[in-house]
């Protein structure tokens, strides 16, 4: 086929020439034409040119000699690799490599090379960020009902401010053989047999003897205390936040031989259910001539199942049955650090104190052992750092907010004994049906790796998984097969040859 012929049209006599029209001049026209003929403009675009032109000339590395330009059209000789795989990759700014001139190569590699450096900056601050802070509390739910995650009640130890009652001749008693542990016991008053006057748990009239058990503490010197203790979580209508645990107290001021205080009242310690109220068990005061309504804000964390592959040291903090107790059944770091305690006065004094938490072969401390144990027991600061005593994994929080009023003998629910200058009313709830749970979880698993360094490599690169493999196939792959392809051909060549 002759093509010159083919293009040819078929009646030259219907030709039309080409209109040329003139392009109407503007204001924008003259002065861009104004300012091409200023001197400046024109030494700029001659600058321009030799700064181009020498670019171009620029002597590269070895290594960078894929940056020099093309000197032909692209058509006589074949494209490199390096082209090749430019023109198909995903990663930005790539494609401008092929067709540019030499210095907008050099400008693109630089660039690049500041991506991928600043890329991998974020990715090492990421690491480091993981390193220092490997373990990281997040908000599950902010009001998670009780009736689907059961919130426990939490243990409350009621104590008179009040340690030595005047209706014993302790006189008599120092005169007479008797241990520490029966000489605390006599001079202790009876206030869960006598200061506690009503008790209502849960919108029923109970006996406060069938709700309260006797508790010794020692954190602020040793006292007898009432304990109250309910294990079992509440379901259905018995979370009705409103009816918690109600109580009637009496101070006994003619009682009172030894305060820890000027006023007369109780302090309320709150805690779990499994744990010993020790120095820093969260507390309130209740005064005498008062109405107490405290209100509880429940908190629950759970360590999620990635916690537990990091070390001891990097999650702070023990799973169940991880740690276990020579005296109490389940761990806390209350408990730990009561048996911490006593374990270093049994150490020093070769005893243990009374109504604290021992093992069956450790004798009680007697009376002529009292200054070792008060000068060797250890004080809140220097017990932490010793006793090795991590937080739980899994634990319940309450905070308490009190609203402290005075008494009010014309209220219609007291009743008419009712001494308001002597006694008390204690209302404790839950603020409201829901509680918040926590979820103790690592900072960065394999997932959230994999996010963020797709997130920061996609950000400064545009990378993903189809770059990676589209880089593995022009380095390794492609190459591979033109090898063998070259070696068949070789091969077939020296066979037809012989």
């Amino acid at each position: 086929i002759n093509f010159e012929q083919y293009l040819r049209p078929k009646q030259p006599h219907k030709i039309t020439p080409l209109q040329c029209f003139d392009r109407p001049e503007t204001k924008l026209n003259k002065c861009c034409r104004q300012l091409k003929r200023l001197k400046l403009l024109r030494w700029h675009r001659q600058l321009s040119g030799q700064v181009a032109q020498a670019l171009q000339q620029l002597p590269l590395p070895r290594f960078l000699h894929f940056l020099r330009a093309r000197q032909d059209d692209g058509l006589c000789k074949p494209k490199t690799g390096f082209e090749i795989y430019c023109e198909m990759s995903s990663i930005h700014g790539f494609h401008i490599f092929v067709g540019a001139c030499t210095w907008q190569r050099v400008l693109w590699w630089l660039l690049i090379c500041t991506a991928v450096l600043l890329s991998l900056l974020v990715l090492f601050m990421s690491h480091l960020m993981s390193k220092s802070m490997p373990t990281i509390s997040y908000i599950d739910a902010i009001t998670r009902p009780m009736s689907a995650a059961p919130m426990p009640f939490p243990a409350l130890t009621i104590c008179s401010l009040n340690r030595v009652s005047s209706w014993h001749r302790y006189g008599q008693l120092l005169k007479s053989n008797v241990s520490w542990s029966q000489l605390l016991q006599q001079l202790s008053p009876q206030m869960c047999e006598t200061q506690f006057k009503a008790c209502k748990w849960r919108g029923r009239h109970l006996s406060c003897d069938s709700l309260l058990s006797t508790i010794w503490i020692s954190s602020r010197g040793w006292a007898r205390c009432c304990s109250f203790k309910q294990t079992a979580a509440c379901e259905g209508a018995q979370c009705n936040p409103a009816q918690g645990l109600n109580m009637r107290l009496a101070s006994q001021r003619q009682d009172y031989a030894s305060s820890l205080t000027a006023a007369t009242g109780f302090e309320l310690l709150l805690h779990e259910a499994h744990s010993i109220g020790i120095e820093s068990t969260q507390r309130v005061y209740l005064p005498s001539g008062s109405v107490s309504r405290l209100m509880i804000l429940p908190y629950k964390t759970h360590a999620s199942a990635y916690v537990a592959d990091l070390s001891l040291n990097k999650r702070g903090c023990y799973l169940s049955q991880e740690r276990s107790l020579f005296h109490f059944a389940v761990y806390s770091e209350d408990n730990c650090l009561a048996e911490c305690r006593s374990r270093a006065i049994y150490e020093k004094c070769n005893c243990a104190s009374p109504f604290m938490p021992k093992r069956s072969a450790w004798p009680i401390c007697q009376l002529q052992q009292l200054s070792c144990v008060l000068n060797k027991d250890l004080n809140w600061l220097k017990r932490q750092p010793l006793c090795n005593c991590l937080p739980a994994c899994h634990f319940h929080r309450y905070v308490l907010q009190s609203d402290i009023t005075a008494l009010d003998k014309n209220s219609a629910t007291h009743t008419n004994d009712l001494n308001v200058s002597d006694e008390l009313i204690v209302n404790i709830h839950f603020v409201a049906l829901g509680g918040e749970q926590l979820r103790f979880d690592v900072y960065e698993t394999w997932l959230t790796f994999i996010g963020t360094f797709g997130g920061i490599t996609g950000l400064f690169m545009g990378c993903s998984f189809v770059s990676v493999f589209e880089l593995i196939f022009f380095v390794c792959v492609r190459p591979a097969c033109n090898w063998l392809t070259r070696q068949q051909i070789r091969y077939r060549l020296r066979k037809r040859q012989r």
